[in-house]
């Protein structure tokens, strides 16, 4: 299983001892759970893209500082990559800006929320719950940092996890991409420094409540848990189309 991901941002100079890069990242959280997997990158914020969609099986597209409805000829391209990819049947996962940006090239519509920035912890209640989302809590507690969101999801997709601040958390779009809008490759103190770092930008509320909810047990492991048995499923054409509604979101 050759897996690539598609670094759309890099990783700041005042977070260098504390974030890895988005291939290591990625890596760290989904290794345990696919060991036959093996992990390369595609500086897709620089121009980069592997030569041809074949190359891989799976693309993951990673959190950027940028918004996918900025018109940029990366972003353009990469659009253009998920779309050649999700037709010759690539499984594809998106996070933060991978998820948005993969809405937004099939079909779906990505803003600044009018609820503003979420930072810290926040719980995503499932809405549905698939035959590979084996075990795990009925609501993820994963980090988030965001001001942009998919406020309509491409046609057909299913929403997998909601929030009140961000309806559309979790997705799966057809039977081999799954985007979500939080971070579970990141870590605590990535989030915390960010909360400094952002401070004036996000307010004294959203900061305060962000540096509480850091002390809230994550579920970062069910998630990568979810996506290796999501990704497993998708390359054996095992993924059902069906879903069991639940209740409510949190």
């Amino acid at each position: 299983m050759r897996v690539c991901v598609m670094m759309c941002g890099r990783v700041a100079e005042p977070l260098a001892d504390v974030m890895p890069s988005y291939l290591q990242s990625f890596k760290a959280l989904l290794s345990p759970h696919l060991p036959e997997a093996v992990f390369v990158s595609s500086s897709t914020i620089d121009g980069e893209f592997p030569a041809s969609v074949d190359d891989h099986d799976v693309y993951i597209f990673t959190g950027s500082p940028h918004g996918v409805y900025e018109d940029l000829p990366w972003i353009r391209a990469a659009e253009a990559f998920v779309r050649d990819a999700v037709n010759a049947g690539k499984v594809i996962v998106g996070g933060c800006f991978g998820h948005q940006l993969v809405a937004q090239a099939l079909g779906g519509e990505v803003r600044k929320s009018e609820r503003g920035w979420g930072m810290g912890v926040h719980s995503h209640a499932l809405t549905a719950r698939e035959p590979w989302m084996v075990g795990g809590p009925d609501a993820l507690n994963v980090l988030v940092s965001h001001q942009d969101q998919v406020v309509r999801a491409p046609d057909g997709a299913v929403v997998l996890a909601s929030s009140e601040f961000c309806p559309n958390a979790m997705l799966r779009i057809g039977d081999r991409v799954i985007t979500m809008q939080g971070h579970p490759e990141m870590n605590v103190p990535t989030v915390n420094r960010l909360l400094d770092m952002r401070r004036d930008r996000v307010g004294e509320a959203v900061y305060a409540d962000g540096k509480a909810s850091l002390e809230t047990p994550l579920d970062h492991n069910a998630m990568a848990q979810w996506l290796a048995g999501f990704i497993r499923s998708a390359l054996n054409g095992e993924v059902a189309v069906s879903a069991t509604v639940r209740v409510g979101a949190a």
